[in-house]
């Protein structure tokens, strides 16, 4: 079975493209952020690197994982695809959090971009729906001076830290709207917690299409109803599904072997019940 799936994983990642240039996103921000997913066991936490590429005005963020994957789909060697070396990739390019935002502060607009088999979705907000209370508190954060704020957005209430130290007004996630950039941010409950790790000015801006042209803009309940749908049963939706061109694949599991992987497959998911958006 473990094969198999190894399958799948190179069919995803051969399913993927490279963007076309327009925007130069020449700084990237690190953020390590450490959440806790299972509501059930909120002593257990997790931590990934996660990465702000941006510019004056436009901005990606991604985790680091994803970055990796979409690295990989790019640069993909056919003889690779089950040997050491890509099981090692694909272990480093695993994570938790596949979306990407996009963020453009011209137009006021953000995406919550995915990408399911073939099909690149996104829904959009404005991104000043964040409405902020700027505070006098201060204090330093990796030799910045720090401002704090505080918001409530999709079900959590917030504290960050901004600085005016940084020629950037962006932050982790969907957040943005401050006098400067976001070091620090997290709910009043610690259960997802963003913190600075490093800023740099890129000698090779990363060139990133806003808003891409092969992703479609979708109702936001569309996207997450088919989020939904795969979760449960991603067997049944790679096997259902049809690609550009009539692309297919099968995955070859039937009766107790897929009621099996079902099982381990839906226990898993069960523990990832506190996403960082409370109310959809």
């Amino acid at each position: 079975m473990k094969n198999k799936f190894i399958f799948i994983l190179a069919f995803l990642m051969l399913s993927a493209f490279p963007l076309q240039a327009q925007n130069k996103l020449n700084y990237r921000v690190s953020y390590e952020l450490t959440y806790k997913l299972d509501s059930t066991d909120l002593e257990s936490s997790k931590s990934e690197v996660m990465w702000l590429f941006a510019n004056n005005d436009s901005s990606l963020f991604i985790s680091r994982g994803a970055a990796l994957k979409d690295s990989i789909s790019v640069n993909v060697n056919i003889a690779d695809i089950g040997s050491e070396r890509w099981k090692s990739k694909m272990e480093a390019a695993k994570t938790e959090f596949e979306y990407r935002i996009f963020k453009n502060k011209s137009e006021n607009k953000l995406g919550y971009g995915i990408k399911l088999m073939d099909d690149k979705l996104y829904y959009s907000q404005d991104i000043d729906k964040i409405k902020w209370d700027i505070h006098a508190d201060a204090k330093k954060i990796a030799g910045y001076n720090a401002q704090k704020a505080t918001t409530s957005f999709a079900g959590r209430d917030y504290i960050a830290w901004f600085t005016s130290e940084i020629p950037l007004t962006d932050g982790p996630y969907k957040f943005a709207g401050l006098p400067g950039l976001i070091l620090e941010l997290q709910d009043t409950e610690a259960e997802y917690v963003f913190k600075f790790a490093g800023f740099e000015e890129l000698a090779n801006p990363l060139e990133y299409e806003i808003f891409p042209e092969k992703y479609k803009e979708v109702k936001k309940k569309e996207l997450l109803d088919l989020v939904e749908t795969y979760e449960k049963d991603p067997i049944s939706y790679v096997n259902n599904y049809v690609g550009e061109g009539g692309k297919v694949i099968r995955i070859g599991l039937e009766g107790e072997e897929k009621k099996d992987y079902l099982r381990k497959h839906r226990a898993e998911l069960a523990k990832k019940n506190n996403s960082i958006e409370l109310e959809k």
